[in-house]
């Protein structure tokens, strides 16, 4: 687990020493345990290293046997060992015991086709001497992230946004299609970024680039597929995702150092800890974090499922002190960012370093079993006989649209994913000045085709498709990457394991989300049903009916109660600062009444946090505004 950086010239000319440099040491962080660099002329590469596995021997940028193929590699191949011994029958010879050396001697053996071999997260840069091309690549799920930016004279990348802004000539202008996103998702999705032409390379991409600035890419190499394999029945189902859970978590536990496992109290994080109690012979290591405030805090549930599990529990409460943080949350995630969970991660992340170097966590149950609320609620309304007249009339107005022939308003049957939509198009389109407004479209219309591209024939399977291709890279993941690396800690999530979200995709609608039958239709209104029926299943066999049965509760903050407190008018100011963008972007009025009403609601109270951390990030912006 690392940080990667590097520039690769077009035109030939000699990258800049100092220029790496400064690209390395803005992403320190991701790495304190050493840094190298490796230049070829015309070609840099930059590494930052937390040493994990092969300690001594493991040191990047690292090389081939005869220098002409170098790699900077961020993440972990937990099937290093089975690859090394197939590589080594096929005659390659290894220097190190790292699994970096692995993906280089895939790389020599089936090129960019190596990886279909590697399992586990990645982001990496190599860079072929004989065939003078520079290869970026990012794992299925997009554990690892992975940015560049490419002009006519060369292409820059790093593992953060702050290694490139690092580079003379960084375009500084704010792609204003991206800040409605933003505001649309409360992230930035790929391929876009806050900046003009600096990009996120998607999951399961990569990209070539020759040494004459010819681009081959991005081309996918992986997909997500739902199948439903109604072979096994629902005991059927049990012992085989129990088998896939086991195998996943042992995969995830190699590693050299000290480790231990993010402990929220949920049924995943539970689970996790539950299978790495059975796998190994020490207690794990298990942190939490709480909340002074009981509605948000699960520490009771937490501390029960350590107790079941054998497991040291070590646990943290952070309050309003909390927001202090937030400077330096926008510095590090590079661009606008609302997920108010990212403050608990980030102390959860510090405690957590402060005891071991790597953690495994629970993340990805929700969206690969159907746990959220929005799944049900959205089937019920899209049932049928009514589902195919809503289909027609979404796919029609997103089409008229496009024309100006379909009024720009939205209503909850008009969109087809409510839960992505913290504020509706109509309401953004009176948000900003009018010379903005046409960024609501763009947004609109990119977010049907993401839908579109990813559907399936059964909604369910649409609607967790599209989380597990949006939400959880862009989202979920970047928040927990930029907590833990700001901290020099790994963070593995065997629940997104690429062999185990294959197997978790297999698994009927009906096993997923209880009161459904097997044409995939709901027999019960959503509040009558329940999902993650499959893996609440496995949970209950450990921690008892009532530790599953609980109402659920998000890895939340109390950000109504933040705005309505003692701090709540310095917020507020932080938002209305006239020197801002925002100001620039937006009707006053607009940006007034979001103020006014933050305190009133929990839907309110989101709408300023996402206001405010857009402030912040363009508080920390010398940049023109294009």
């Amino acid at each position: 687990m690392c940080g990667i950086a590097g520039i690769l010239n077009f035109d030939r000319s000699p990258v800049d020493v100092v220029c790496l440099q400064h690209m390395t040491d803005a992403i320190q962080h991701r790495g304190p345990d050493g840094e190298g660099h490796h230049i070829d002329g015309a070609v840099g590469l930059g590494h930052r290293r937390l040493s994990i596995i092969d300690l001594e021997a493991g040191k990047q940028p690292l090389s081939n046997e005869d220098g002409t193929i170098w790699i900077t590699f961020n993440g972990e191949i937990y099937n290093f060992q089975d690859l090394r011994a197939r590589l080594e029958g096929l005659g390659h010879a290894f220097r190190t015991h790292s699994d970096t050396e692995a993906i280089i001697h895939a790389y020599e053996q089936w090129g960019s086709d190596c990886l279909h071999e590697l399992r586990g997260m990645f982001a990496f840069a190599i860079w072929d001497g004989k065939k003078r091309q520079l290869l970026l690549a990012r794992d299925r799920m997009g554990i690892k992230p992975l940015y560049y930016w490419r002009t006519s004279r060369h292409v820059a990348f790093g593992s953060e946004l702050q290694a490139l802004r690092t580079v003379p000539g960084f375009p500084g202008e704010f792609d204003m299609a991206a800040i409605d996103a933003f505001l649309h998702y409360q992230y930035i999705p790929a391929p876009h970024t806050a900046y003009q032409n600096v990009h996120k390379l998607e999951p399961a991409h990569f990209i070539v680039f020759e040494q004459d600035g010819q681009t081959r890419g991005p081309q996918r190499y992986w997909r997500l597929r739902f199948e439903a394999d109604r072979s096994l029945d629902f005991a059927g189902w049990q012992e085989r995702l129990r088998d896939a859970l086991t195998e996943a978590v042992k995969s995830h536990l190699v590693s050299d150092v000290a480790f231990g496992a993010f402990l929220s109290g949920g049924i995943d994080s539970s689970l996790v800890v539950s299978v790495m109690s059975e796998l190994l012979d020490e207690p794990v290591q298990a942190f939490c974090i709480g909340h002074p405030r009981e509605e948000f805090d699960e520490r009771q549930w937490a501390r029960f499922a350590a107790e079941k599990c054998g497991a040291n529990f070590i646990e943290r409460v952070i309050d309003e002190d909390a927001l202090d943080l937030l400077p330096k949350l926008a510095q590090h995630h590079g661009e606008p960012f609302a997920d108010s969970s990212a403050l608990p991660t980030y102390f959860v992340s510090q405690l957590a370093a402060d005891n071991v170097k790597m953690v495994l966590s629970g993340d990805g149950g929700d969206e690969l079993f159907a746990g959220y609320y929005a799944y049900p609620a959205i089937l019920w309304e899209h049932r049928a006989p009514q589902s195919q007249y809503l289909r027609f009339k979404n796919r029609l107005a997103n089409v008229a649209r496009r024309f100006n022939v379909w009024p720009q308003t939205t209503t909850p049957a008009d969109s087809k994913y409510v839960r992505t939509t913290p504020r509706d198009p109509a309401h953004r389109a009176t948000f900003w000045r009018l010379e903005h407004q046409a960024v609501v479209d763009q947004t609109r219309r990119e977010f049907g085709s993401r839908f579109d591209a990813v559907e399936h024939p059964h909604l369910l399977d649409t609607l967790q498709a599209f989380d597990l291709e949006n939400y959880i890279p862009y989202d979920n993941l970047t928040k927990v990457d930029v907590a833990s690396m700001f901290h020099g800690l790994e963070v593995r999530v065997p629940l997104l394991d690429h062999q185990f979200v294959e197997t978790a995709c297999q698994v009927p609608p009906e096993f997923r989300l209880t009161n459904m039958n097997s044409q995939g239709e709901l027999t019960t209104p959503p509040g009558q049903t329940s999902g993650k029926h499959l893996l609440k299943s496995l949970a209950e066999k450990r921690f008892g009916a009532e530790f599953v049965n609980r109402p659920k509760r998000g890895f939340e903050i109390p950000v109504q109660h933040w705005f309505a407190g003692p701090r709540g008018g310095e917020l507020k100011e932080r938002i209305l600062d006239s020197s801002l963008p925002l100001a620039d972007w937006f009707e006053p009025a607009a940006l007034q009444q979001v103020v006014n009403q933050a305190s009133e609601s929990k839907l309110s109270a989101w709408h300023g946090w996402t206001l405010l951390m857009l402030a912040e990030w363009c508080h920390q912006q010398h940049v023109k505004v294009a």
